[in-house]
């Protein structure tokens, strides 16, 4: 069951992980049109900029939920490398069940930041500020099926049931 639900998890790690390539190309091509049209042409597209602002959060955001199913945020492991296999998991579950809370406070405190944007416009856009606001809770219902998918496969290696990660801390 475990396999499975990793599987599912990391093809939509990889589904994102297209997206956020399709969400990059974009922003190049429309920053090379403002420089171009800028240097070229004499003026600028007005909607071009905070477009490229709004793919740049759903980027970033996207981006975390892939780094967090790979487990390749950032981190500073002194103790980790200290430990034994066993205490280094043991610990790894409690930082994924820190995560976890903050992504659930996350996940409610962005929704509703989401909704009340929703009335405001962007000026050179004109969409609704709900959509880039959108992002944050998306990503983080994203973050929170990644987290419960390693968190399960932390129990398992605790138990016994799947064998203790080779990974050097």
């Amino acid at each position: 069951m475990y396999e499975r639900a990793s599987r599912w998890a990391d093809l939509v790690s990889r589904v994102i992980e297209l997206l956020c390539n399709v969400i990059l190309a974009a922003m190049t091509l429309v920053i090379a049109a403002l420089v171009l049209s800028r240097n070229l042409l004499g003026f600028s597209f007005s909607w071009s900029e905070e477009l490229t602002r709004f793919l740049l959060v759903w980027l970033s955001m996207l981006g975390a939920a892939v780094l967090l199913r790979r487990d390749d945020h950032i981190s500073l492991n002194l103790l980790q490398g200290r430990l034994a296999p066993r205490s280094r998991l043991v610990l790894d579950l409690a930082l994924r069940l820190l995560v976890l809370l903050f992504l659930l406070i996350l996940v409610q405190q962005s929704w509703t930041a989401a909704l009340a944007r929703q009335v405001t416009h962007a000026p050179a856009l004109g969409v609704s500020l709900f959509w880039p606001y959108l992002a944050i809770p998306v990503a983080a219902v994203l973050m929170i099926l990644a987290t419960l998918v390693n968190l399960w496969g932390d129990v398992l290696r605790l138990t016994g049931r799947l064998p203790m990660p080779d990974r050097a801390a």
